[in-house]
């Protein structure tokens, strides 16, 4: 399929009947348009799209226009984001544009005025792309968060990429280890050569050192032909060596000395090679702890621990999870040609509130399986509990079995079983369904975050005040 040439504009705004004109309009005037109702759904977008321009409303919905400006600004900084409101003043221009606004334009009748900002927009974009360097935002929708662990994390990738100093990328497993490599590289000065990943723990010990270091033709039975390893192969870019804490304490030792003299010796070749590569390691286990166990080597944890980056699990930031679950949704809706797949405010809570255990990689593939399976385009939360009770039984103790009247019942293909024969759904200690628990949980995390304001907190959530309230006069908690 041939990609539509014409170019992309978001249109946030949290008014059906402003976005319906804009929306029209644009279309006629050649462009591509998308539309962004709320914060969540402007973030996805941008994480999954390369657009050419953002029309931004002033007062998007909760959300402060020129906080969201803000957050486009540092996400893609050479985006041009223009304003949009219904009340134009010089001191809001003013404020606009030191923010990094590309134009500020008033919602009237006469709409050429925002014909003409459109059409510089995108002539500027188009020049910029020509020589516009990579940014965090390449990296997709995988590194996308506001949460401050995230922020932490993006931050010190932008400061560490144009150097050469060694990574050690720590996190647990499906955090998305690779994605901040690959990203550091993209970022680096070393982003035209090459980007070579070795996962350590999958090394044929005999093959170990000629896929790291390579191999001369006879240097054992087999090696019929000269083969560059990896080291060399990376010459002027970047080797990234996942799950180093697996890798053999024999090759550990051939590795610190690669680390220390940055020179290549091939199996069956006493010679030497200089080479220039800038080495990433990732782990998900404590290093410290191989270290004193004796599992691994302490020089070596030395060499690699220049720059420590730690990629926090999900759990830790779940104000990141809406967000992320919106842009996975429509990467997944636009593969399988189902655009209007959308979550329930309740299907967002309760994915908020999960624990993500699998973390991104899991929350990704549950959402892809989501949009091939959903029967209709509104996915809730009963959608994943099924999801959510195998995740939990792996850490748990198993449900109990199915009462031979209740297998009967299923195998007489019954919805329901009778209420004296039937296994009732997990329950916790405070009597909640699962669901429920999570969901309880959810506004729990929510009002904490948001230091007790319902407002806020329904904010975080994508769901009405009033919802909220209902929620919390259901769980009996207590809010400020």
């Amino acid at each position: 399929m041939v990609a539509d040439p014409k170019p992309l504009v978001i249109v946030a705004d949290d008014c059906p009947d402003v976005l319906a004109l804009l929306m029209n309009r644009i279309t006629a005037w050649g462009y591509r348009v998308a539309p962004a109702r709320t914060k969540a759904e402007l973030f996805a977008r941008l994480s999954a799209e390369c657009p050419a321009v953002v029309l931004l409303d002033l007062r998007f919905g909760d959300a402060d226009g020129l906080e969201v400006l803000r957050q486009v600004n540092d996400m893609a900084p050479d985006l041009p984001v223009a304003l949009l409101t219904g009340h134009g003043s010089v001191e809001l221009a003013v404020a606009a544009m030191r923010l990094g606004a590309y134009d500020f334009v008033t919602k009237s009748a006469d709409l050429a005025p925002l014909r003409g900002v459109l059409g510089r927009a995108v002539e500027r974009q188009r020049l910029a792309v020509r020589g516009r360097k990579p940014d965090v935002a390449s990296a997709g929708v995988r590194l996308l968060g506001e949460s401050p662990a995230m922020r932490s994390a993006v931050d010190l990738i932008r400061g560490v990429a144009p150097t050469d100093a060694t990574v050690l990328v720590l996190g647990e497993s499906g955090t998305g280890k690779e994605l901040v490599a690959r990203t550091l590289h993209e970022l680096s000065p070393r982003a035209a050569g090459p980007f070579i990943a070795l996962n350590a723990a999958a090394l044929p010990r005999d093959l170990a050192e000629s896929l790291l270091f390579g191999h001369e033709k006879g240097a054992f039975t087999g090696a019929d032909k000269a083969q560059l390893g990896a080291c060399e192969l990376a010459d002027g870019g970047t080797l990234f060596l996942d799950e180093i804490g697996e890798m053999d304490p024999a090759l550990q030792a051939k590795l610190l000395r690669f680390l220390q003299e940055r020179t290549v010796q091939r199996v069956g070749n006493p010679k030497a090679n200089p080479v220039d590569v800038r080495v990433v390691a990732a782990t998900n286990r404590d290093l410290a702890e191989r270290v004193r166990a004796g599992h691994f080597r302490e020089d070596l944890y030395y060499r690699l621990n220049v720059v420590p980056l730690r990629v926090p699990p999900l759990r830790d930031r779940r104000e990141d999870v809406p967000l992320l679950a919106a842009g996975f949704l429509a990467k997944a809706a636009r593969k399988y040609g189902r655009p209007d797949l959308h979550f329930t405010p309740d299907a967002v809570a309760a994915l908020a509130g999960y624990d993500w255990p699998g973390n991104v990689r899991q929350l990704e593939n549950v959402i892809e399986r989501l949009a091939i399976l959903s029967a209709g385009p509104a996915i809730g939360p009963e959608a994943f509990a099924d999801e959510f009770r195998t995740n939990l039984s792996l850490t748990t103790t198993p449900p109990p079995r199915q009462t031979p009247a209740a297998a009967w019942a299923a195998h007489q293909g019954q919805t329901h079983t009778p209420p004296n024969i039937t296994t009732p759904p997990p329950r916790g200690a405070d009597g909640l369904r699962l669901v429920d628990q999570i969901e309880r949980q959810t506004i729990v995390d929510a009002l904490a975050h948001a230091a007790g304001s319902v407002r806020e907190a329904s904010h975080v959530l994508g769901l009405s005040q009033a919802t909220v309230y209902r929620k919390i006069k259901r769980y009996g908690l207590a809010a400020g």
